[in-house]
Protein backbone atom coordinates (compact mmCIF):
# COMPACT_ATOMS: atom_id res chain seq x y z
CA UNK A 1 0.00 0.00 0.00
CA UNK A 2 1.36 3.41 -0.85
CA UNK A 3 -0.71 6.53 -0.16
CA UNK A 4 -0.45 9.33 -2.71
CA UNK A 5 -0.66 12.84 -1.33
CA UNK A 6 -2.58 15.31 -3.49
CA UNK A 7 -0.38 18.30 -4.18
CA UNK A 8 -0.69 21.60 -5.95
CA UNK A 9 2.04 24.04 -7.00
CA UNK A 10 2.96 27.69 -7.05
CA UNK A 11 -0.47 29.20 -7.41
CA UNK A 12 -2.00 27.18 -4.54
CA UNK A 13 0.83 28.17 -2.23
CA UNK A 14 0.59 31.79 -3.33
CA UNK A 15 -3.16 31.85 -2.75
CA UNK A 16 -2.96 30.18 0.67
CA UNK A 17 -0.26 32.63 1.67
CA UNK A 18 -2.48 35.51 0.65
CA UNK A 19 0.08 36.91 -1.80
CA UNK A 20 -0.73 38.87 -4.95
CA UNK A 21 0.43 37.36 -8.22
CA UNK A 22 -0.72 39.25 -11.28
CA UNK A 23 1.57 37.84 -13.94
CA UNK A 24 4.47 39.26 -15.90
CA UNK A 25 3.62 42.89 -15.17
CA UNK A 26 3.45 42.62 -11.37
CA UNK A 27 4.51 45.80 -9.68
CA UNK A 28 6.70 45.53 -6.60
CA UNK A 29 5.80 41.90 -5.84
CA UNK A 30 8.51 39.34 -5.25
CA UNK A 31 7.97 36.14 -7.24
CA UNK A 32 8.09 32.95 -5.16
CA UNK A 33 9.50 29.65 -6.44
CA UNK A 34 7.07 26.76 -7.00
CA UNK A 35 5.97 25.22 -3.70
CA UNK A 36 4.08 21.96 -3.13
CA UNK A 37 1.40 21.79 -0.47
CA UNK A 38 -1.07 19.09 0.54
CA UNK A 39 -4.81 19.55 0.35
CA UNK A 40 -5.78 19.98 4.00
CA UNK A 41 -7.63 23.24 4.58
CA UNK A 42 -7.97 22.92 8.35
CA UNK A 43 -5.46 24.41 10.69
CA UNK A 44 -4.45 22.56 13.86
CA UNK A 45 -6.81 24.70 15.94
CA UNK A 46 -9.66 24.09 13.50
CA UNK A 47 -9.02 20.35 13.40
CA UNK A 48 -9.02 20.13 17.21
CA UNK A 49 -12.62 21.38 17.26
CA UNK A 50 -13.78 18.21 15.48
CA UNK A 51 -14.62 14.83 16.97
CA UNK A 52 -12.29 12.39 15.23
CA UNK A 53 -12.79 8.68 14.56
CA UNK A 54 -10.55 6.00 13.10
CA UNK A 55 -11.87 2.94 11.32
CA UNK A 56 -10.88 0.66 14.22
CA UNK A 57 -12.79 2.86 16.69
CA UNK A 58 -15.97 2.85 14.62
CA UNK A 59 -15.72 -0.91 14.11
CA UNK A 60 -15.60 -1.50 17.86
CA UNK A 61 -18.49 0.89 18.44
CA UNK A 62 -20.55 -0.88 15.76
CA UNK A 63 -19.86 -4.31 17.25
CA UNK A 64 -21.15 -3.00 20.59
CA UNK A 65 -24.12 -0.98 19.33
CA UNK A 66 -25.51 -2.75 16.28
CA UNK A 67 -28.85 -4.36 17.31
CA UNK A 68 -28.70 -7.16 14.75
CA UNK A 69 -25.67 -8.67 16.49
CA UNK A 70 -27.53 -8.84 19.81
CA UNK A 71 -30.50 -10.38 17.98
CA UNK A 72 -28.29 -12.99 16.31
CA UNK A 73 -26.70 -13.93 19.64
CA UNK A 74 -30.14 -14.18 21.25
CA UNK A 75 -31.26 -16.59 18.52
CA UNK A 76 -28.19 -18.74 19.12
CA UNK A 77 -29.08 -18.90 22.83
CA UNK A 78 -32.63 -19.79 21.83
CA UNK A 79 -31.33 -22.74 19.80
CA UNK A 80 -29.29 -23.92 22.79
CA UNK A 81 -32.38 -23.83 25.00
CA UNK A 82 -34.43 -25.74 22.44
CA UNK A 83 -31.68 -28.34 22.10
CA UNK A 84 -31.87 -29.04 25.82
CA UNK A 85 -35.67 -29.11 25.76
CA UNK A 86 -36.24 -31.49 22.82
CA UNK A 87 -34.13 -34.22 24.44
CA UNK A 88 -35.83 -34.31 27.84
CA UNK A 89 -37.87 -37.38 28.80
CA UNK A 90 -41.61 -37.12 29.55
CA UNK A 91 -42.70 -36.63 33.13
CA UNK A 92 -44.35 -39.57 34.90
CA UNK A 93 -48.00 -39.36 35.93
CA UNK A 94 -49.02 -40.02 39.53
CA UNK A 95 -52.59 -40.44 40.71
CA UNK A 96 -55.22 -41.98 42.96
CA UNK A 97 -57.74 -44.63 41.91
CA UNK A 98 -60.91 -45.51 43.82
CA UNK A 99 -63.49 -48.11 42.71
CA UNK A 100 -66.85 -49.32 44.04
CA UNK A 101 -66.78 -46.57 46.62
CA UNK A 102 -70.57 -46.45 46.85
CA UNK A 103 -70.73 -50.25 47.45
CA UNK A 104 -70.24 -50.63 51.18
CA UNK A 105 -67.34 -52.77 52.34
CA UNK A 106 -66.29 -53.60 48.75
CA UNK A 107 -64.51 -50.36 47.79
CA UNK A 108 -60.99 -50.42 46.44
CA UNK A 109 -58.40 -47.67 46.85
CA UNK A 110 -54.94 -47.30 45.42
CA UNK A 111 -52.20 -45.15 43.91
CA UNK A 112 -50.74 -45.51 40.45
CA UNK A 113 -47.69 -44.32 38.53
CA UNK A 114 -47.74 -44.09 34.73
CA UNK A 115 -44.71 -43.52 32.51
CA UNK A 116 -44.24 -43.31 28.74
CA UNK A 117 -40.96 -44.76 27.43
CA UNK A 118 -39.73 -43.14 24.23
CA UNK A 119 -38.24 -45.73 21.88
CA UNK A 120 -36.23 -45.51 18.68
CA UNK A 121 -33.66 -43.18 20.24
CA UNK A 122 -35.96 -40.30 19.28
CA UNK A 123 -34.87 -37.90 22.03
CA UNK A 124 -31.16 -38.31 21.28
CA UNK A 125 -31.80 -37.71 17.57
CA UNK A 126 -33.86 -34.65 18.51
CA UNK A 127 -30.78 -33.20 20.17
CA UNK A 128 -28.68 -34.15 17.17
CA UNK A 129 -31.04 -32.14 14.97
CA UNK A 130 -30.91 -29.12 17.25
CA UNK A 131 -27.13 -29.39 17.60
CA UNK A 132 -26.90 -28.71 13.87
CA UNK A 133 -29.43 -25.90 14.23
CA UNK A 134 -27.21 -24.37 16.93
CA UNK A 135 -24.21 -24.64 14.62
CA UNK A 136 -26.14 -22.87 11.86
CA UNK A 137 -27.16 -20.10 14.26
CA UNK A 138 -23.58 -19.63 15.46
CA UNK A 139 -22.42 -19.28 11.86
CA UNK A 140 -25.31 -16.90 11.22
CA UNK A 141 -24.07 -14.75 14.12
CA UNK A 142 -20.59 -14.73 12.57
CA UNK A 143 -22.10 -13.88 9.17
CA UNK A 144 -23.99 -10.97 10.70
CA UNK A 145 -20.84 -9.76 12.44
CA UNK A 146 -19.04 -9.77 9.11
CA UNK A 147 -21.96 -7.96 7.44
CA UNK A 148 -21.76 -5.20 10.02
CA UNK A 149 -17.98 -4.83 9.65
CA UNK A 150 -18.20 -4.79 5.85
CA UNK A 151 -20.91 -2.13 5.88
CA UNK A 152 -18.90 -0.03 8.33
CA UNK A 153 -15.77 -0.26 6.16
CA UNK A 154 -17.56 0.47 2.90
CA UNK A 155 -19.35 3.48 4.34
CA UNK A 156 -16.23 4.62 6.17
CA UNK A 157 -14.21 4.76 2.96
CA UNK A 158 -17.11 6.40 1.16
CA UNK A 159 -17.14 9.09 3.85
CA UNK A 160 -13.33 9.43 3.77
CA UNK A 161 -13.41 9.97 0.01
CA UNK A 162 -16.20 12.53 0.42
CA UNK A 163 -14.19 14.24 3.16
CA UNK A 164 -11.09 14.41 0.96
CA UNK A 165 -13.12 15.78 -1.95
CA UNK A 166 -14.51 18.43 0.37
CA UNK A 167 -11.00 19.31 1.57
CA UNK A 168 -9.70 19.56 -1.98
CA UNK A 169 -12.66 21.65 -3.07
CA UNK A 170 -12.29 24.04 -0.15
CA UNK A 171 -8.62 24.45 -0.91
CA UNK A 172 -9.26 25.11 -4.56
CA UNK A 173 -12.06 27.54 -3.65
CA UNK A 174 -9.38 29.68 -2.01
CA UNK A 175 -7.36 29.47 -5.21
CA UNK A 176 -10.40 30.40 -7.31
CA UNK A 177 -11.24 33.31 -5.02
CA UNK A 178 -7.68 34.58 -5.27
CA UNK A 179 -7.95 34.21 -9.05
CA UNK A 180 -10.94 36.57 -9.06
CA UNK A 181 -8.96 39.14 -7.08
CA UNK A 182 -6.04 38.83 -9.49
CA UNK A 183 -8.30 39.21 -12.53
CA UNK A 184 -9.90 42.31 -11.05
CA UNK A 185 -6.47 43.79 -10.19
CA UNK A 186 -5.26 43.10 -13.73
CA UNK A 187 -8.32 44.82 -15.17
CA UNK A 188 -7.78 47.87 -12.94
CA UNK A 189 -4.17 47.99 -14.08
CA UNK A 190 -5.43 47.73 -17.68
CA UNK A 191 -3.46 44.51 -18.11
CA UNK A 192 -6.49 42.23 -18.23
CA UNK A 193 -9.99 42.19 -19.65
CA UNK A 194 -13.57 41.91 -18.42
CA UNK A 195 -13.63 38.41 -19.93
CA UNK A 196 -10.88 37.33 -17.53
CA UNK A 197 -12.87 38.68 -14.59
CA UNK A 198 -16.07 36.97 -15.70
CA UNK A 199 -14.32 33.66 -16.39
CA UNK A 200 -12.60 33.67 -13.01
CA UNK A 201 -15.90 34.53 -11.28
CA UNK A 202 -17.64 31.69 -13.15
CA UNK A 203 -14.96 29.29 -12.00
CA UNK A 204 -15.36 30.51 -8.40
CA UNK A 205 -19.15 30.06 -8.59
CA UNK A 206 -18.74 26.52 -9.92
CA UNK A 207 -16.24 25.67 -7.19
CA UNK A 208 -18.52 27.14 -4.50
CA UNK A 209 -21.34 24.97 -5.85
CA UNK A 210 -19.03 21.94 -5.86
CA UNK A 211 -18.11 22.70 -2.23
CA UNK A 212 -21.77 22.78 -1.22
CA UNK A 213 -22.39 19.49 -3.02
CA UNK A 214 -19.29 17.93 -1.46
CA UNK A 215 -20.46 19.05 2.00
CA UNK A 216 -23.87 17.43 1.44
CA UNK A 217 -22.22 14.23 0.13
CA UNK A 218 -19.92 14.02 3.14
CA UNK A 219 -22.70 14.63 5.66
CA UNK A 220 -24.88 12.01 3.96
CA UNK A 221 -22.06 9.45 3.96
CA UNK A 222 -21.24 10.17 7.60
CA UNK A 223 -24.88 9.86 8.72
CA UNK A 224 -25.16 6.54 6.88
CA UNK A 225 -22.00 5.32 8.62
CA UNK A 226 -23.23 6.58 11.99
CA UNK A 227 -26.52 4.68 11.53
CA UNK A 228 -24.69 1.40 10.97
CA UNK A 229 -22.41 1.99 13.96
CA UNK A 230 -25.13 3.30 16.28
CA UNK A 231 -23.45 6.69 16.68
CA UNK A 232 -25.08 10.11 16.98
CA UNK A 233 -24.79 11.83 13.61
CA UNK A 234 -22.81 14.85 14.82
CA UNK A 235 -21.97 17.38 12.16
CA UNK A 236 -18.44 18.25 13.35
CA UNK A 237 -16.68 14.96 12.69
CA UNK A 238 -13.45 14.12 10.91
CA UNK A 239 -12.37 10.62 9.91
CA UNK A 240 -8.74 9.60 10.26
CA UNK A 241 -7.64 7.48 7.33
CA UNK A 242 -5.64 7.43 4.11
CA UNK A 243 -7.00 5.92 0.92
CA UNK A 244 -4.12 3.66 -0.05
CA UNK A 245 -3.51 1.69 -3.22
CA UNK A 246 -2.65 -2.04 -3.33
CA UNK A 247 0.43 -3.04 -5.26
CA UNK A 248 -1.52 -5.23 -7.67
CA UNK A 249 -4.94 -6.65 -8.42
CA UNK A 250 -5.51 -10.08 -6.80
CA UNK A 251 -6.02 -13.35 -8.65
CA UNK A 252 -9.79 -13.62 -8.57
CA UNK A 253 -9.84 -17.40 -9.04
CA UNK A 254 -7.67 -17.82 -5.95
CA UNK A 255 -9.74 -15.21 -4.13
CA UNK A 256 -12.91 -17.19 -4.87
CA UNK A 257 -11.35 -20.36 -3.43
CA UNK A 258 -10.32 -18.39 -0.34
CA UNK A 259 -13.80 -16.91 0.13
CA UNK A 260 -15.48 -20.32 -0.26
CA UNK A 261 -13.17 -21.83 2.35
CA UNK A 262 -13.81 -19.02 4.85
CA UNK A 263 -17.39 -17.96 4.17
CA UNK A 264 -19.63 -18.17 7.27
CA UNK A 265 -22.60 -17.83 4.93
CA UNK A 266 -21.61 -21.11 3.29
CA UNK A 267 -20.98 -22.66 6.70
CA UNK A 268 -24.57 -21.84 7.65
CA UNK A 269 -25.83 -23.67 4.55
CA UNK A 270 -23.65 -26.71 5.25
CA UNK A 271 -24.83 -26.86 8.87
CA UNK A 272 -28.41 -26.79 7.61
CA UNK A 273 -27.65 -29.76 5.34
CA UNK A 274 -26.52 -31.69 8.43
CA UNK A 275 -29.64 -30.54 10.26
CA UNK A 276 -31.96 -31.76 7.48
CA UNK A 277 -30.04 -35.04 7.29
CA UNK A 278 -30.55 -35.57 11.03
CA UNK A 279 -34.19 -34.57 10.68
CA UNK A 280 -34.67 -37.18 7.95
CA UNK A 281 -33.19 -39.80 10.28
CA UNK A 282 -35.52 -38.56 13.02
CA UNK A 283 -38.64 -38.95 10.88
CA UNK A 284 -37.58 -42.45 9.84
CA UNK A 285 -37.60 -43.66 13.46
CA UNK A 286 -40.86 -41.88 14.29
CA UNK A 287 -42.89 -45.01 13.42
CA UNK A 288 -41.18 -46.95 16.26
CA UNK A 289 -43.95 -47.02 18.90
CA UNK A 290 -43.46 -45.80 22.43
CA UNK A 291 -44.44 -47.97 25.36
CA UNK A 292 -46.63 -46.72 28.20
CA UNK A 293 -46.55 -48.61 31.50
CA UNK A 294 -48.86 -48.24 34.47
CA UNK A 295 -48.30 -49.64 37.98
CA UNK A 296 -51.18 -49.60 40.50
CA UNK A 297 -50.91 -50.50 44.19
CA UNK A 298 -53.91 -50.41 46.51
CA UNK A 299 -56.20 -52.08 49.08
CA UNK A 300 -59.45 -54.03 48.61
CA UNK A 301 -61.89 -53.69 51.55
CA UNK A 302 -63.97 -56.61 50.27
CA UNK A 303 -61.13 -59.11 50.56
CA UNK A 304 -59.16 -57.24 53.20
CA UNK A 305 -56.04 -57.62 51.09
CA UNK A 306 -53.68 -55.54 48.95
CA UNK A 307 -53.59 -55.28 45.18
CA UNK A 308 -50.93 -54.61 42.56
CA UNK A 309 -51.84 -54.11 38.91
CA UNK A 310 -49.39 -53.67 36.00
CA UNK A 311 -50.46 -52.45 32.59
CA UNK A 312 -48.41 -51.84 29.43
CA UNK A 313 -49.58 -50.51 26.04
CA UNK A 314 -48.15 -49.39 22.69
CA UNK A 315 -49.71 -48.24 19.42
CA UNK A 316 -49.44 -50.59 16.46
CA UNK A 317 -48.05 -48.83 13.33
CA UNK A 318 -50.57 -50.27 10.92
CA UNK A 319 -52.13 -47.20 9.27
CA UNK A 320 -49.68 -44.40 10.16
CA UNK A 321 -46.09 -45.24 9.31
CA UNK A 322 -45.01 -41.56 9.08
CA UNK A 323 -44.22 -41.95 5.37
CA UNK A 324 -45.48 -38.45 4.56
CA UNK A 325 -43.12 -36.79 7.04
CA UNK A 326 -40.21 -38.94 5.84
CA UNK A 327 -40.86 -37.84 2.26
CA UNK A 328 -41.10 -34.19 3.31
CA UNK A 329 -37.88 -34.46 5.33
CA UNK A 330 -36.07 -35.94 2.34
CA UNK A 331 -37.29 -33.05 0.20
CA UNK A 332 -35.97 -30.58 2.79
CA UNK A 333 -32.62 -32.39 2.74
CA UNK A 334 -32.47 -32.20 -1.06
CA UNK A 335 -33.34 -28.51 -0.94
CA UNK A 336 -30.60 -27.86 1.62
CA UNK A 337 -28.04 -29.56 -0.65
CA UNK A 338 -29.11 -27.40 -3.57
CA UNK A 339 -28.93 -24.31 -1.35
CA UNK A 340 -25.22 -24.94 -0.80
CA UNK A 341 -24.69 -24.96 -4.56
CA UNK A 342 -26.83 -21.83 -4.88
CA UNK A 343 -24.70 -19.93 -2.36
CA UNK A 344 -21.48 -21.07 -4.07
CA UNK A 345 -22.79 -19.72 -7.37
CA UNK A 346 -24.06 -16.58 -5.65
CA UNK A 347 -20.60 -15.96 -4.19
CA UNK A 348 -19.10 -16.41 -7.63
CA UNK A 349 -21.60 -13.97 -9.13
CA UNK A 350 -21.11 -11.36 -6.42
CA UNK A 351 -17.34 -11.69 -6.63
CA UNK A 352 -17.47 -11.14 -10.40
CA UNK A 353 -19.28 -7.83 -9.87
CA UNK A 354 -17.00 -6.68 -7.09
CA UNK A 355 -13.94 -7.76 -9.09
CA UNK A 356 -15.17 -5.67 -11.99
CA UNK A 357 -15.53 -2.63 -9.73
CA UNK A 358 -12.15 -3.30 -8.12
CA UNK A 359 -10.27 -3.71 -11.39
CA UNK A 360 -11.92 -0.66 -12.92
CA UNK A 361 -11.07 1.50 -9.90
CA UNK A 362 -7.57 0.01 -9.65
CA UNK A 363 -6.83 0.81 -13.28
CA UNK A 364 -8.11 4.35 -12.78
CA UNK A 365 -6.05 4.91 -9.64
CA UNK A 366 -2.86 3.60 -11.23
CA UNK A 367 -3.42 5.77 -14.32
CA UNK A 368 -3.97 8.85 -12.15
CA UNK A 369 -0.98 8.08 -9.93
CA UNK A 370 1.44 7.20 -12.69
CA UNK A 371 0.38 9.60 -15.43
CA UNK A 372 -2.53 11.98 -15.03
CA UNK A 373 -1.73 13.61 -11.66
CA UNK A 374 2.01 14.02 -12.41
CA UNK A 375 1.17 15.39 -15.88
CA UNK A 376 -1.48 17.85 -14.68
CA UNK A 377 0.75 18.89 -11.79
CA UNK A 378 3.64 19.56 -14.12
CA UNK A 379 1.32 21.29 -16.58
CA UNK A 380 0.07 23.56 -13.80
CA UNK A 381 3.60 24.39 -12.72
CA UNK A 382 4.76 25.12 -16.30
CA UNK A 383 1.67 27.22 -17.01
CA UNK A 384 2.36 29.36 -13.95
CA UNK A 385 5.95 29.85 -15.06
CA UNK A 386 4.87 30.67 -18.61
CA UNK A 387 2.27 33.07 -17.27
CA UNK A 388 4.84 34.91 -15.20
CA UNK A 389 7.11 35.07 -18.25
CA UNK A 390 4.30 36.53 -20.36
CA UNK A 391 4.09 33.46 -22.63
CA UNK A 392 0.58 32.40 -21.53
CA UNK A 393 -2.52 34.47 -20.93
CA UNK A 394 -4.68 34.37 -17.80
CA UNK A 395 -7.56 32.36 -19.32
CA UNK A 396 -5.20 29.60 -20.44
CA UNK A 397 -3.87 29.30 -16.88
CA UNK A 398 -7.47 29.18 -15.67
CA UNK A 399 -8.16 26.17 -17.89
CA UNK A 400 -5.07 24.38 -16.56
CA UNK A 401 -6.10 25.02 -12.96
CA UNK A 402 -9.59 23.66 -13.62
CA UNK A 403 -8.10 20.55 -15.27
CA UNK A 404 -5.85 19.91 -12.28
CA UNK A 405 -8.71 20.28 -9.82
CA UNK A 406 -11.04 17.98 -11.79
CA UNK A 407 -8.31 15.34 -12.11
CA UNK A 408 -7.73 15.53 -8.37
CA UNK A 409 -11.43 14.99 -7.62
CA UNK A 410 -11.69 12.03 -10.02
CA UNK A 411 -8.54 10.56 -8.49
CA UNK A 412 -10.04 10.75 -4.99
CA UNK A 413 -13.29 9.19 -6.24
CA UNK A 414 -11.39 6.30 -7.83
CA UNK A 415 -9.43 5.67 -4.64
CA UNK A 416 -12.66 5.66 -2.63
CA UNK A 417 -14.28 3.16 -5.01
CA UNK A 418 -11.18 0.96 -4.85
CA UNK A 419 -11.18 0.96 -1.04
CA UNK A 420 -14.89 0.12 -0.94
CA UNK A 421 -14.51 -2.77 -3.39
CA UNK A 422 -11.54 -4.11 -1.40
CA UNK A 423 -13.62 -3.91 1.79
CA UNK A 424 -16.37 -6.04 0.27
CA UNK A 425 -13.85 -8.64 -0.86
CA UNK A 426 -12.15 -8.66 2.55
CA UNK A 427 -15.61 -8.97 4.13
CA UNK A 428 -16.25 -12.24 2.22
CA UNK A 429 -18.90 -10.49 0.08
CA UNK A 430 -21.24 -10.14 3.06
CA UNK A 431 -23.24 -6.91 3.31
CA UNK A 432 -26.47 -5.85 5.02
CA UNK A 433 -25.41 -4.83 8.51
CA UNK A 434 -28.91 -3.69 9.48
CA UNK A 435 -30.83 -6.58 7.90
CA UNK A 436 -32.48 -8.92 10.41
CA UNK A 437 -30.43 -12.12 10.94
CA UNK A 438 -32.06 -15.42 10.02
CA UNK A 439 -33.75 -17.60 12.63
CA UNK A 440 -33.43 -21.28 11.69
CA UNK A 441 -35.07 -22.69 14.82
CA UNK A 442 -38.50 -24.33 14.58
CA UNK A 443 -39.49 -24.52 18.24
CA UNK A 444 -39.71 -27.72 20.25
CA UNK A 445 -42.17 -29.48 17.92
CA UNK A 446 -39.89 -32.51 17.67
CA UNK A 447 -40.33 -33.16 21.38
CA UNK A 448 -44.12 -33.17 21.05
CA UNK A 449 -43.85 -35.48 18.07
CA UNK A 450 -41.71 -37.84 20.14
CA UNK A 451 -44.63 -38.46 22.46
CA UNK A 452 -47.35 -38.39 19.84
CA UNK A 453 -46.47 -41.78 18.44
CA UNK A 454 -49.71 -41.98 16.52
Amino acid sequence: MRPIAIKSTFFVACALAGGLCVGPHSHGQEQSPPVSVEFFPLSISEASAFQTYSLAEIEQIALSNNPTLAAANATTNKAAGLRQQVGTRPNPSFGYLGQQIADRNTDQHGLFVEQEFVRGNKLAINREVLSQTMAAQRWESESQRQRVLTDVRVRFYEAVAAQQQLDATRTFAKVAKRGVEIAEDRKKAQEGSLIEVLQSKTLLSEINLAEEQAQVAYQGAWKDLASIAGLPAESSVRLQSELSTPAESPSWDLKYVEIVSQSPELSVARALVCEKQALLKRQQVQKTPNVTSNIFAGYDDGTDSGMINVQMSAPIPVFNKNTGNVSAAYSDYTRALQNVKRIEQSLQSRLARVAQNFDTAFASVKKYEDEIIPQTSQSLELSEEAYRAGELDFLQVLVVRRSYYESTIRYIQAKGQLAQAASIVDGLLLTGGLDAPQDYTNGDGLRGQSFGGQ
